[in-house]
């Protein structure tokens, strides 16, 4: 089944020049110089937390998807940088639309009829753990806190580029004690068996009467006011890369 969003709080940043793609390879996570036009990537500050997370579109020059409320601040972090380059930075407003098949989830410029809204949206990537960051959430996480599978996002074999160091040791020598978990309703802390405060509160979505709270916490039973609760979607459940 495949369900369409309107995206109407995102809007696009072009890249263009002669040094472009040389310029973005050193500052997004994935890898640019690939043959295909559509990536994955986050960009993030030198201690490795999350700016934003983007669709990059390559198409004379290079179109950014993000949300509006992140685009100036990226916009500023890049130009940090681009005076070293050929290049210029642009946000350019365009309509963004997204599109879920099955679990996979995209991101497209152009209109289609769409039958789900953008609170529909965040919902659905919360559960799956690709929801978009916007002005609220940048700079606060990284992306194992997110949930974020490093597979889709992120080059291992590129050259540097902003966070890379952090990133790096978060798969290769950080030792996984907590993972990205989704409850239902609005939590503000979760409990053990032992009754003991456990975890971190990462993101709250509300959808009319349709709440559910991302915590990044450690395999456990979990409580919430002395009543046992089970997750929507669990990374403990799963295997992550």
């Amino acid at each position: 089944m495949i369900k369409i969003f309107s995206l109407p709080n995102y809007t696009s940043i072009s890249v263009k020049g002669s040094d472009s793609e040389e310029f973005l390879q050193g500052q997004i996570s994935c890898d640019l110089t690939q043959q295909k036009n559509y990536f994955d990537g986050l960009f993030c500050n030198e201690k490795g937390y999350v700016i934003t997370n983007s669709v990059v579109i390559k198409n004379d020059g290079f179109i950014i998807l993000v949300r509006k409320d992140v685009a100036s601040l990226l916009v500023s972090e890049l130009e940090k940088f681009s005076k070293f380059y050929d290049c210029t930075i642009k946000i350019e407003h365009r309509e963004i639309y997204g599109k879920q098949t099955n679990n996979t989830f995209t991101k497209g410029i152009g209109q289609l009829a769409p039958n789900h809204n953008e609170l529909d949206w965040e919902i659905e990537t919360m559960k799956n753990f690709c929801f978009d960051i916007g002005g609220a959430y940048s700079g606060k996480y990284r992306l194992n806190e997110i949930g974020y599978k490093s597979a889709k996002y992120v080059s291992y074999e590129k050259g540097c580029y902003r966070g890379q160091e952090i990133i790096a040791r978060l798969k290769y020598l950080g030792k996984t004690t907590k993972r990205a978990v989704v409850f239902p309703g609005s939590i503000n802390s979760i409990f053990n068996g032992s009754g003991r405060k456990i975890g971190k509160k990462i993101f709250l979505t509300s959808n009319e009467d349709d709440q559910q709270t991302h915590f990044f916490v450690e395999k456990s039973e979990y409580y919430f006011n002395d009543m046992r609760i089970t997750p929507i979607a669990n990374q403990w459940d799963l295997i992550q890369d």
